[in-house]
C-alpha cells in the first residue's frame, strides 16, 4: 500500500487485514492502481468486492440429527414439524471445548439454547446483535442443547452479513481475519481443542480473494463447512463453495430432505463433498431467548457438518485433527442411500446419496 501512497487511515481504504496467513485490504482504487498491484511480485491477486447473502428459505422442523446419527433412511410417514426423533451418540462431550466460529448475521447469545457457551466475538458492522435470526439458526444447529450435533462446543458468532443477510467479500475477509487472529492465539492455550469455521453463505460467482484467504485459514488448521448454494446449479461455480471437492480441504455441503432425496433447491456437482438434512430444520431463532423457527436451505445442512466436527475432533482426536483428516474422515464414514441408477443425479457416483454421519 505505501508503495503507492495508501494507508489505512484513508476514506476509501475499507478494512485492514494483517495476520499470521493471509494480508491484505479491501478499498476502492483506480484502474492504474489496480495494474500495479498486479505488477508487484508480492501480491498474490487482486479481486473485485462482491456481494454475498445467506443460503436459506422458510418452511418447518427438526428430524435432522436423527438422521445423522443413524445408517438407514427416516420413514416420511413421520412428520418433519415433530420434534420427537432420537439423537444417538457415542462421546458424551459433545464437542466440549472446541471453538466454532458462525460465520453468519451473529447470534442471540442469551438463548436458552445456548446457555453459557456463545459469545459474539466479531462484527463488521455496528451492529453486535443477529437482527435476522438466520445465524441464531445456523448456531443452533451446529451446538444447541436440544436442537444441536455439538451441544458442549463453544459458539462464538462472527458477524459479516447485515441484518438484511447481505455482505460484501470485504466483511467477509475481515471475519476470517479476526478467526485467523483467534485460532492463532486459542492454539497456545492448554484447554484448546480445534476450531471450526461454519459459513452458511455464498457469493453468485468467484471470488479469488475470498478463495484464497480461505485455503490459507484451513492451511492454517481452521476446519471449514460451507454452504454449496440454493440455486440448483453447479456448485463449483460460486465462492466458497468451490473450494470443495479435489480443490482444496474445505467441505462443501448440499442439502437432501427426510426421503434421502437431494433437496430441489441445492447445488450439486463436483465441488460437493457430502450431503446433510437442510429442509424443515428446527432451530433456535433471535426473536426470543426460546424462541424456535423452521428454516430449508443448504444452510441448515452445513451447521449439522460444522457440529459434526466439532463432536468428531473430541470423539476421534488425532484422526481428524487436520482439515485433510477431517475430511477425508467424513467422507470415510459417511452412509449411503440408495436411490436406484435410474432416478440417480449425474452428480452422485453410482446412484447413491453421501449422506454425513456420526457413527452411532
Amino acid at each position: 500500500m505505501a508503495r503507492l501512497d495508501l494507508n489505512a487511515d484513508m476514506e476509501d481504504v475499507f478494512a485492514l487485514y494483517n495476520n499470521t496467513h493471509f494480508r491484505g485490504f479491501s478499498g476502492a482504487i483506480t484502474a492504474d492502481e489496480v495494474d500495479s498491484f498486479i505488477a508487484m511480485e508480492d501480491v498474490l491477486t487482486v479481486s473485485e468486492v462482491v456481494e454475498i447473502t445467506i443460503d436459506a428459505s422458510r418452511s418447518t422442523a427438526p428430524w435432522g440429527l436423527q438422521r445423522i446419527s443413524q445408517d438407514s433412511t427416516i420413514s416420511s410417514s413421520k412428520s418433519t414439524t415433530a420434534r420427537t426423533y432420537t439423537y444417538t451418540y457415542s462421546d458424551s462431550s459433545l464437542g466440549s471445548g472446541v471453538d466454532v466460529y458462525v460465520i453468519d448475521t451473529g447470534l442471540l447469545v442469551s438463548h436458552t439454547e445456548f446457555g453459557s457457551r456463545a459469545t459474539m466475538g466479531f462484527t463488521y458492522f455496528t451492529s453486535n446483535t443477529d437482527g435476522n435470526g438466520h445465524g441464531t439458526h445456523t448456531s443452533g444447529t451446529v451446538g444447541g442443547s436440544t436442537v444441536g450435533v455439538a451441544s458442549k462446543a463453544n459458539l462464538i458468532g462472527v458477524k459479516v452479513l447485515k441484518d438484511s443477510g447481505s455482505g460484501t467479500s470485504t466483511s467477509l475477509l475481515a471475519g476470517f481475519d479476526y478467526v485467523a487472529a483467534q485460532h492463532s492465539s486459542r492454539s497456545s492455550d492448554s484447554n484448546f481443542v480445534g476450531s471450526i469455521a461454519s459459513m452458511s453463505l455464498g457469493f453468485s460467482g468467484r471470488s479469488t480473494s475470498v478463495e484464497t484467504a480461505l485455503k490459507q485459514l484451513v492451511s492454517s488448521g481452521v476446519h471449514a463447512a460451507v454452504a454449496a448454494g440454493n440455486d440448483a446449479a453447479d456448485a463449483c461455480d460460486t465462492s466458497p463453495a468451490a473450494l470443495g471437492g479435489s480443490n482444496s480441504n474445505v467441505v462443501t455441503v448440499g442439502a437432501m430432505n427426510i426421503d434421502d432425496s437431494v433437496s430441489q433447491f441445492s447445488n450439486t456437482g463436483s465441488c460437493v463433498d457430502i450431503y446433510a438434512p437442510g429442509e424443515d430444520v428446527v432451530s433456535s431463532y433471535n426473536t426470543g431467548n426460546s424462541a424456535y423457527a423452521t428454516l430449508s436451505g443448504t444452510s441448515m445442512a452445513t451447521p449439522h457438518v460444522a457440529g459434526l466436527m466439532a463432536y468428531l475432533l473430541v470423539a476421534e482426536g488425532s484422526s481428524v485433527n487436520t482439515p485433510a483428516k477431517m475430511k477425508k474422515y467424513l467422507k470415510n464414514t459417511a452412509v449411503t442411500s440408495e436411490l436406484g441408477t435410474s432416478d440417480a443425479p449425474d452428480y452422485i457416483s453410482g446412484g447413491s446419496l453421501i449422506i454425513a454421519n456420526n457413527g452411532s
